[in-house]
């Protein structure tokens, strides 16, 4: 993957961008060119959490994604996108208003019926509480975390100084990871090495997830995909059908932040592999 600088597109974003809110939490909504092409009674809508929305919008173009895009910039740290979805309700509110909008838009049968969400470093918040509502738990159909899965970590006791994800922050992704290894869903998360200090790093818990899971990453070949970057490459993998834990190199802010760079990739090569999956059956 080509290291790009993280600006403005200097070419025309053709599509149409709306501002929405649903109970005082502000997203926004794309509309790309020939969305309307994308869009029936049963529709798929892609949600991103953190991240500018100019960004994430030009990734969606860049990916050739026709759906409805729905970006949540919220602010810093997981609590920021934590809290608004700890209301259940929310997210059923916000495809309702979504849905409308549509309608609005010469797509007056518009239902969504299937979500992709991605996510990128404090995003994750607001996945976490999305897979413990079981009304979002069936709609999305597919999750992408970007360096985006942090937790706490359990209280050290008698002397002992392991550093242990937090139980009940990495058990809560355990349904949906074992739904992609039986196929019904897909995740993805994609990780760095980066360190923390009071917190457990993304490293630590895809660790955690895996065990709890009962898999194990394989090294990869130099420059294999998805995403592959000369200076963070990809290291390691473990895939079991629709699951995918993506274990890539560095230790510092720009390792981190290349995973932002890869939102594209990571989509393409998902759908590559759904196309490929498809012709061998």
């Amino acid at each position: 993957m080509n290291k790009r600088a993280i600006a403005p597109s200097t070419n025309e974003l053709r599509g149409i961008q709306v501002a929405l809110s649903d109970q005082g939490t502000n997203f926004t909504l794309f509309l790309p060119h020939g969305w309307t092409n994308a869009v029936s009674s049963n529709s798929t809508l892609c949600v991103h959490f953190h991240g500018a929305p100019w960004f994430v919008i030009q990734e969606h173009v860049r990916r050739g994604a026709k759906e409805p895009l729905a970006v949540f910039a919220l602010g810093e740290g997981s609590s920021t996108y934590r809290a608004p979805f700890e209301d259940t309700n929310r997210f059923a509110r916000v495809l309702a208003i979504i849905e409308s909008e549509l309608q609005k838009r010469d797509a007056k049968k518009a239902r969504i019926t299937a979500v992709d969400v991605s996510s990128f470093s404090a995003g994750y918040g607001a996945v976490r509480e999305l897979v413990k509502v079981p009304y979002s738990f069936q709609i999305i159909r597919r999750i992408v975390l970007l360096d985006s899965m942090y937790g706490g970590l359990e209280p050290q006791r008698n002397g002992n100084t392991n550093r242990v994800p937090l139980s009940e922050h990495i058990d809560v992704w355990v349904p949906f990871a074992q739904a992609g290894m039986r196929s019904e869903k897909t995740f993805v998360l994609a990780h760095s090495q980066v360190p923390t200090s009071s917190y457990a790093s993304t490293a630590e818990c895809a660790a955690a997830l895996l065990a709890r899971l009962g898999l194990k990453t394989q090294p990869v070949a130099t420059n294999s995909i998805p995403a592959s970057d000369p200076d963070f490459p990809l290291q390691a993998r473990a895939s079991r059908n629709g699951l995918h834990i993506w274990s890539y190199a560095g230790t510092d802010a720009q390792a981190h932040m290349t995973h932002a760079r890869h939102l594209a990739d990571v989509w393409q090569a998902l759908n590559e592999m759904a196309v490929q999956s498809a012709s061998r059956n």
